[in-house]
């Protein structure tokens, strides 16, 4: 039963966190549209939003050029 158990609750723990997983949609003031994994994180002091984009890419994009950020 343990042998069968553990095989299981891996499983489910491993769905559950793929789950909770989620994209951000950045769509720029030009229209461009960028896809990150991780949420955008917001510099203060540089007024800008850093992420890496689907291609291993680190985006540095200012506020102004953000028109949106979604979750998918």
């Amino acid at each position: 039963m343990k042998n069968l158990l553990r095989p299981l609750l891996l499983t489910a723990l491993t769905l559950a966190l793929a789950a909770c997983m989620s994209s951000y949609r950045i769509t720029t003031t030009d229209g461009q549209v960028y896809i990150a994994d991780e949420t955008p994180v917001y510099d203060v002091a540089t007024d800008s939003y850093a992420f890496t984009d689907q291609d291993g890419q680190q985006v540095r994009l200012s506020k102004q050029q953000i028109e949106l950020i979604k979750e998918q």
